[in-house]
């Protein structure tokens, strides 16, 4: 019945459910929080070390006349994920919705990455999301709750950069893991899915932005703007809303599409026979 079918429904409320969303006191992560806010949920915002930062996301919402609060929780810590869950059950209520959002990078020559950078980031980007999930899933089937669960994803799990090694391993092995409880989540009526997002302004990627131009520029990627964090939230939303799970949801202006049109090479000689 279409009461039954939660995120599978024909037409999908957003009001008065309950979403948790990590890493949102900033960037993409806030911008989701608002999103959501904005749709009718209620809010439980996850930080690492940024109350401050918390703080305003949270009197945002709540001048929406939404729920929100705040939770200092580190996503690669798994002794803080129940910490998480709770403080959602207990001041939201439930869970709904949960966002895989939190990442972090570390920038080295792969040939140099120490172990401690590549444990860093695999604990907050892959480690932490997998067994949040693991936990916040197993609470939504043991409490019949047909709920979604997106993961905030990137166009580095194909695509490789050198001095981002740990990144890009993560997300790629994020994106399996995305895939892994979709197939396994489907049977308790929960959606999984995830975005792919492109070089995004943030505080993480913005120093990324005027290489993507100058290549866009020189015809070797398409990108007819760089990301705001905005256009991920609302690719959060569709994510949420798609009629389908297990998917990646593109968000990066095109930089996916297989495109070489080399702009400089104004003239072309035909070979004479």
């Amino acid at each position: 019945m279409e009461s039954d079918s939660g995120f599978f429904a024909k037409n999908i409320s957003f009001d008065g459910k309950n979403a948790v969303v990590t890493g949102a006191s900033r960037g993409i992560g806030r911008s989701i929080a608002l999103e959501l806010a904005q749709q009718g949920c209620n809010l439980l915002i996850n930080y690492n070390s940024n109350r401050e930062a918390a703080t305003e996301v949270q009197q945002q919402i709540q001048a929406m006349g939404r729920q929100a609060e705040i939770v200092q929780a580190d996503v690669g810590n798994l002794a803080d994920h129940q910490k998480l869950i709770q403080a959602a059950t207990e001041r939201l209520g439930s869970i709904e919705i949960l966002i895989n959002n939190a990442g972090i990078t570390r920038v080295s020559d792969i040939l140099e990455e120490t172990t401690e950078d590549y444990d860093a980031v695999m604990d907050t980007n892959l480690k932490g999301p997998h067994f949040l999930t693991q936990k916040v899933a197993n609470y939504m089937v043991q409490q019949k709750i047909r709920g979604a669960i997106i993961f905030t994803l990137s166009i580095s799990s194909q695509a490789g950069s050198d001095n981002r090694a740990a990144y890009c391993v993560s997300k790629a092995g994020l994106e399996m893991s995305m895939r892994t409880f979709a197939g396994r989540l489907a049977e308790e009526g929960i959606k999984v899915n995830g975005i792919e997002a492109g070089v995004t302004d943030t505080d993480l990627a913005r120093v990324r932005i005027p290489d993507y131009v100058e290549a866009a520029e020189k015809g070797y990627i398409m990108m007819y703007r760089p990301g705001e964090p905005e256009d991920v939230a609302r690719a959060t939303i569709a994510a949420l809303t798609l009629y389908d799970t297990g998917v990646m949801i593109p968000c990066a202006g095109g930089i996916r599409t297989p495109l070489l049109n080399l702009r400089s090479m104004t003239t072309l000689t035909t070979n004479q026979g």
